[in-house]
């Protein structure tokens, strides 16, 4: 099960969307997820997930914690359920807001989540813990993490990777490095140092993820059967071997042997938000 919030608008500069997820470890396990673009803000209410990352020199493996950060994923990675019902809710946090709120570089929390009651000093989290274990429905959760939020005091201030972010959603991805700093007046070192501390990764590895998830989910969605290589080149891929090499890093399969229905997690977010696109149509930065 698989269901979104929208944020207050007191809190979108810093929340895209909140949501709801919940897995039975009966269920098919380990759902291929693909990187969203948003940073996370996890809190566990029921069981446990187990997530594996498929990194590029193997899989990482991790049981989440029960509240958690993770900033930007660069790869695919599995999601499972432990040992019964597990359920999930979530803030996807609009980039930087991970900075903003913990003072700690992004690029600690890539492919990394943190627990949040280590990112914060004890009087401020723990009564918001404690009053989240004791919420009875989603309504009360909702309220418990926005109030959390609300009370940090994080302001809508002006910042230069925010407008990058901007042109970057405009154009779904399909804007070169060196096209977006011609359009900033910047040079590239300093687009790469202001993403790597706000955002985590390089812009280029961003745009790619962004490019990818809109072709993604273009094709997924599509009500007839779509011709990857047109699709795939009006995404500014070069050819369908470009896009067959992204589509398997980012998804661990080529596009060959992808059909949505197999993957039961992964069709719901899909045809239910779709959650890869939401970052762009869900942001007040």
């Amino acid at each position: 099960m698989y269901q979104q919030f929208e944020a207050p608008g007191f809190l979108k500069h810093i929340v895209s969307f909140f949501y709801v997820m919940e897995h039975h470890s009966d269920d098919v396990p380990l759902q291929t997820l693909l990187p969203s673009a948003t940073e996370i803000n996890g809190w566990q209410y029921s069981g446990r997930w187990r997530v594996k990352f498929n990194m590029v020199d193997g899989q990482k493996e991790i049981l989440l914690p029960n509240y958690y950060m993770v900033g930007q994923q660069t790869v695919s990675y599995n999601l499972t359920a432990e040992q019964g019902m597990a359920g999930i809710f979530g803030a996807a946090l609009q980039p930087g807001t991970i900075v903003a709120v913990t003072g700690k570089p992004a690029f600690l929390f890539t492919n990394n989540p943190i627990q949040t009651d280590n990112l914060f000093p004890p009087e401020i989290v723990e009564p918001v813990l404690n009053a989240f274990q004791k919420a009875m429905d989603n309504q009360q959760r909702l309220n418990i993490v926005s109030d959390f939020f609300q009370k940090l005091n994080i302001p809508n201030s002006y910042r230069l990777y925010k407008e990058a972010l901007q042109i970057i959603y405009q154009r779904k991805g399909c804007i070169s490095v060196k096209e977006l700093c011609e359009q900033l007046h910047i040079n590239e070192r300093y687009l790469q140092r202001e993403f790597r501390h706000n955002i985590g990764i390089a812009p280029s590895t961003y745009l790619k993820i962004l490019r990818f998830n809109n072709v993604f989910t273009e094709l997924s969605m599509a009500e007839e059967k779509q011709n990857i290589e047109t699709m795939a080149m009006l995404f500014n891929y070069y050819d369908l071997s470009h896009f067959n090499k992204d589509h398997k890093k980012y998804f661990a399969i080529p596009p060959s042997k992808m059909m949505l229905n197999r993957f039961q997690l992964l069709e719901e977010l899909i045809r239910n938000g779709p959650y890869l696109l939401q970052i762009q149509s869900n942001t007040d930065i």
